[in-house]
């Protein structure tokens, strides 16, 4: 399979893998050959990037962030809760706990191959689908951060819940910070390193955010390592972008611009060696010229992945980047 965009999907491709919204409802199935009319239903839910079968490609295996179990189950939980604060009804705190027990032990168990978050889905419910991948990101992250297991549950939760103060928009008021806070701190089950997150997600490591204009390490870490997860997503997803997503080494580039500004620029130098820059069936260019599809990762080295390369009317070989440091990704075709 290979990831294609989808200015470049054309009648006839058939999809590799279903294609989703952000709750779990599925849109349209693996297996089904795409027309005009399918094409357009994919572009009217703002869906940019699909799986197509292609049999150069049969053998890639597709990285996802956490299995499916426990992402629907995690949703689930979001979802009683965020209902709960919007009825004023009392949070259970500990299944919150279990959701964010469940994501770390997931994460432990796959440290090693790195994360790798695309948008590939119709969002439906906004906060639902960002605060799960903010917690997935903040696992993966605090991990490679060497945070034993409490520590890890406590940065999970803290990222599962942290912006449960707002409606289900990706429009922000300050208010929300507080609100977060303020029902997330009486829920004595949770640790006030998890419920701190919803007060100082917004605090920028120069001291320009909100509430309190904290600065640098006055800022709770586990806020710290929660505000990368959460600016790397928000961007990576194109939320300031007319929803337009970028690829996963254009979002990183958007947040090292802002290193030592909005966020730690110590955790984004972590964050680097945690995240898939160019994922698995990605199209690329390499600087010798050559197109490729990446088909593995080099962990620890997400700029240098192996590239199988081809042309029109064959495959021409794999190259590792790792092993081959004279070429590098000069492009990424995913339109």
């Amino acid at each position: 399979m290979r990831l294609a965009g989808i200015k470049s999907v054309k009648a006839g491709d058939k999809l590799a893998l279903p294609v989703c919204t952000s709750s779990g409802k599925v849109v349209l199935n693996s297996g089904i050959v795409l027309n005009d009319n399918y094409i357009d239903k994919l572009r009217n839910l703002r869906i940019y990037k699909v799986y197509i079968d292609d049999g150069r490609f049969d053998d890639i295996e597709v990285i996802q962030p956490i299995d499916l179990k426990t992402r629907n189950l995690a949703i689930q939980v979001l979802s009683m809760t965020q209902e709960a604060i919007q009825k004023g009804k009392t949070v259970d705190e500990y299944l919150i706990k279990d959701a964010a027990k469940n994501i770390v032990d997931y994460v432990r168990d796959y440290k090693d191959k790195g994360v790798s978050i695309l948008s590939t889905s119709a969002v439906d419910e906004y906060i639902i689908e960002h605060s799960i991948n903010v917690a997935i990101l903040s696992a993966f992250l605090g991990n490679k951060m060497s945070y034993n297991f409490n520590q890890l549950c406590d940065l999970v939760a803290g990222a599962l819940i942290h912006d449960l103060g707002r409606d289900n928009s990706k429009e922000e008021n300050a208010e929300h910070t507080q609100k977060g806070f303020d029902v997330m701190r009486k829920s004595r089950g949770l640790s006030l390193h998890s419920s701190i997150v919803c007060y100082e997600h917004h605090e920028n490591f120069d001291g320009t955010g909100y509430p309190r204009k904290l600065k640098g390490k006055a800022i709770s870490e586990f806020s710290r390592v929660v505000r990368v997860a959460d600016y790397y997503d928000y961007i990576l997803q194109g939320y300031d972008n007319k929803d337009i997503s970028l690829m996963p080494h254009q979002a990183y580039e958007n947040m090292l611009a802002v290193a030592g500004k909005i966020v730690d620029p110590e955790i984004v130098e972590v964050f680097r060696d945690t995240i898939v820059f160019y994922p698995n069936g990605c199209s690329v260019v390499l600087s010798n010229g050559l197109t490729g599809i990446v088909i593995r990762q080099n962990i620890g080295s997400p700029q240098r992945p192996v590239v199988r390369v081809y042309n029109d009317t064959a495959v021409l070989g794999e190259i590792d980047l790792l092993k081959s440091l004279t070429l590098f990704i000069k492009d990424v075709l995913v339109m």
